[in-house]
């Protein structure tokens, strides 16, 4: 038996038919799901790591939510040069917000390297679709959410926005982590940004329901609620 389907034996050992049911619907992926919780894949890819990874990246046949899920969460933790080769095989996997969100939390190289990731993305993220666009405005959020980035960010939220649910979603959320951040300059965004009306509203809401805006500022945003 060789390294992958061993790993799926294993998964399936400890995976849970009521996490499934309830995840599945959740996650809205049309891998089939075994019911396996994330911390306890992240506990198997620390140890496919120490074992023989390169075996389990090159036999994985992504069936599952969670082999994929998994594929994502090992390459996070190698290194840089690494982590851009298996990249795109993992891209063209995903078919979930989980898989990209859980992913890029984990990833370990790109804040070491974040000026020649950030030329990648530049070169990419326009032409990205689905859930790879996702992957991109994430990592905006998680690695270029920063002073020296700012403006950059703002910008290109507005030409990635109406590309899909998952996407609008994920700048919408940017945006509410930037108010808390940066909230005299978001505030500015907000006034006169370009997004559409459902990708500003549902930023508006996200940013109102967060616990570390003041009640003042959530009473303003309410003026620039739009009706659609």
């Amino acid at each position: 038996m060789n390294a992958y389907n061993l790993i799926i034996e294993k998964l399936k050992g400890v995976a849970n038919l009521k996490y499934r049911d309830f995840s599945s619907k959740i996650a809205n992926s049309n891998k089939e799901m075994l019911g396996v919780k994330i911390p306890t894949l992240k506990v198997f890819a620390k140890e496919i790591l120490k074992a023989d990874y390169k075996s389990f990246l090159k036999d994985c046949k992504f069936k599952y939510f969670e082999d994929t899920l998994l594929f994502g969460l090992i390459i996070a933790r190698l290194n840089y040069d690494e982590f851009l080769f298996y990249l795109p095989t993992y891209l063209e996997k995903v078919d979930s917000w989980s898989h990209v969100d859980s992913f890029v939390c984990a990833i370990k190289s790109v804040p070491k390297n974040k000026d020649d990731f950030l030329n990648k993305l530049k070169k990419e993220i326009s032409e990205a679709k689905d859930f790879r666009l996702r992957f991109y405005i994430i990592c905006l959020m998680n690695f270029y959410l920063d002073c020296e980035h700012l403006d950059y960010v703002f910008s290109t939220l507005e030409k990635c926005d109406g590309k899909g649910y998952y996407n609008d979603m994920a700048i919408a959320w940017l945006i509410s982590v930037a108010f808390v951040k940066f909230e005299g300059q978001t505030f500015q965004f907000i006034k006169n940004c370009k997004l559409s009306n459902f990708t500003l509203n549902k930023a508006i809401s996200k940013i109102r329901d967060s616990f570390r805006v003041s009640r003042e500022n959530k009473i303003l945003l309410q003026n620039y609620i739009r009706k659609n």
